[in-house]
């Protein structure tokens, strides 16, 4: 222990508690809105058919629990992609968007005011660039981060962890996608970012590969009790119909328990 109390020293000498003695070329906020400028509106950080992608997105949070009523939280909304199925499925429910990109919050506006110009529930636009929630104590039902935790570091992704356990109401569920290395295709994301440089890596939004084990630690860390993941390449998302499909990414299902923290 005292020899890791000395490593963790001599780092933190090194870049002290502010970060690092070289600050990083850019944050998060201006990786993410020169790539929302850069891209077409079709598109979101992440690959796959636009539309179907977002419409799997919604089977997986009704099969999760989602009800009409219920508040839930898009965290990393990106132009609407999951928006444009979300808002109609909740009938006196609300939907919050949230995301770091303010070009990308205005163009989710601008495909839900197309897709649904008449919400059956209460919509809300949000930017958010720290890990604190612009929301209220237990006042989300359900918190879904599809494709955000693929772009982010291990250690951010548990801070907006930690942080959505307190927004989130005792039994409301936290679900989200990342790339572990289990999963066909992972490992070829992982060795075209290790051939590029720091510096280059760092001047777009990074492609982050991890492990179930690892993330399920993680959100335990963060104070939520994982519940099940959904491999994804597998087909196992779909609502009853006889059709089932896969995402993508894989995606793990958490739920607080209050009082556990």
């Amino acid at each position: 222990m005292n020899s890791v109390r000395r490593l963790l020293a001599r780092m933190l000498g090194r870049g002290g508690a502010e970060g690092p003695s070289r600050p990083l070329t850019q944050t998060y906020e201006t990786l993410y809105e020169s790539h929302a400028k850069a891209m077409p509106t079709d598109e979101a950080v992440g690959a796959g058919n636009f539309d179907l992608i977002g419409r799997i997105e919604l089977d997986l949070l009704l099969m999760e629990g989602l009800k009409p009523e219920h508040t839930l939280v898009d965290f990393g909304c990106g132009n609407g992609r999951l928006a444009v199925h979300a808002i109609p499925a909740l009938v006196g429910g609300s939907y919050i968007g949230i995301d770091i990109s303010e070009t990308f919050l205005q163009g989710a506006q601008h495909r839900v005011r197309e897709r649904v110009p008449v919400p059956p529930c209460g919509v809300a636009w949000m930017r958010q660039t720290t890990p604190r929630f612009p929301l209220e104590d237990n006042s989300v039902d359900m918190i879904c981060a599809f494709s955000v935790f693929t772009h982010m570091e291990h250690e951010d992704s548990y801070r907006y962890l930690k942080e959505a356990s307190r927004v989130v109401r005792a039994g409301g569920r936290f679900i989200f996608s990342c790339l572990p290395m289990n999963l066909k295709g992972t490992h070829d994301v992982f060795l075209a970012e290790a051939s590029i440089d720091l510096q280059t890596r760092w001047n777009r939004p990074r492609n982050i590969t991890t492990s179930i084990d690892f993330m399920t630690e993680v959100a335990r860390l963060a104070g939520w009790t994982p519940l099940r993941w959904y491999k994804g390449d597998e087909p196992n998302i779909g609502r009853g119909n006889g059709e089932m499909r896969c995402l993508g990414q894989s995606s793990c299902v958490l739920e607080v328990t209050k009082g556990s923290t």
